[in-house]
């Protein structure tokens, strides 16, 4: 059986990609915030786009996952929560789905991808709502719900980004979706891109791991030795017997550790010492080379004497080994 929905309609181009709307934590500045929109606007348009729509009851094996990833994990305790919820009081809440472009009897859902599941463990229907939507609106609106339920961790957000380009998104609609103006947006991208995929898979939501955190685990893996080792401790036993939430944790100290123990076993490079002595061994000339200067040492009798004329006579050494190095330019 269906029934109404007591949400508003909205107009899709009301959520058009030109548009990006703000996140607690992931703020715009200066002129940007002349065109963004808060976090309840984005709440607000969810609830609007579903309005009015006819919520119907659908076989769940019907309806395929998004085009577009934004999840590396399951959300575990969160997920049985919701499962027992709904096996106790029933689905409050309908997932959006649109039809499927490949299948006239299949649908791909937009969102609400944990309740469908939830529909699919326990054998029943799942109530949707079913609105035709383009690839770009179907991102906005995928991404801008997660945003509104702020259920995504940093890395997820990343992931889905990374993913929608790949897809063949514009910039302008990943950040409308994720919520974020350029410079954030890009941070996102620099860690999905530097940080190896086994290693973010390996790690999961890492749901209490924010940006700075990454941002430094990335500059961690920057180092072609720190990313293989990262990679190989990933899959490691000791890692994947940690719980989830512990992972990023554990990798982050152990490349930390690992590049202090390299670097105290790095040898230094030694630079040799030049020594000269004068034929009637009465002047010693010791030339120390250091990292950014050269210390000369003169000893024995002449030492004072020989300074002293050295001194008097630096001009025209200068200007002799200058052409010194004319004539093998010239050469």
């Amino acid at each position: 059986m269906s029934r109404e929905n007591p949400f508003a309609k909205l107009d899709m181009a009301s959520i058009s990609a030109n548009q990006t709307p703000t996140k607690p934590g992931y703020g715009m500045t200066g002129a940007a915030k002349t065109v963004v929109r808060s976090i309840e606007d984005m709440a607000e348009n969810t609830k609007k786009l579903m309005e009015g729509e006819v919520i119907v009851d659908l076989d769940p094996r019907l309806i395929d996952v998004s085009f577009v990833a934004d999840r590396l994990s399951d959300d575990g305790e969160e997920f049985q929560e919701l499962l027992q919820a709904i096996k106790e009081s029933g689905q409050t809440t309908p997932i959006l789905v649109r039809p499927s472009s490949a299948d006239a009897k299949r649908y791909m859902v937009v969102f609400g991808h944990r309740r469908l599941s939830v529909a699919r463990e326990l054998g029943i229907p799942v109530k949707a709502i079913v609105k035709k939507l383009d690839d770009v609106s179907s991102a906005i609106v995928q991404g801008q719900e997660n945003a509104a339920r702020s259920n995504l961790s940093f890395i997820e957000r990343a992931y889905f980004a990374q993913n929608l380009i790949a897809s063949g998104m514009t910039k302008d609609v990943v950040r409308s979706s994720l919520a974020v103006d350029e410079a954030m947006l890009s941070k996102m991208l620099s860690v999905v891109d530097a940080v190896p995929a086994s290693v973010i898979t390996a790690l999961g939501a890492s749901k209490k791991i924010g940006r700075d955190r990454w941002l430094s685990l990335r500059q961690l893996v920057l180092a072609p030795a720190l990313s293989k080792v990262a990679v190989e401790y990933s899959e490691s036993a000791e890692l994947r017997e940690l719980p989830e939430g512990e992972r990023f944790d554990a990798l982050h100290v152990y490349l930390k550790r690992y590049k202090s123990k390299s670097a105290a076993k790095k040898p230094k490079t030694e630079v040799p010492v030049h020594d000269w002595t004068s034929s009637d061994r009465s002047l010693n000339f010791v030339m120390n080379p250091k990292a950014k200067k050269v210390a000369i040492e003169l000893s024995n009798v002449e030492a004072k004497p020989f300074s002293e004329w050295l001194s008097s006579h630096m001009g025209r050494l200068y200007e002799e080994y200058k052409g010194t190095k004319t004539q093998t330019n010239g050469d």
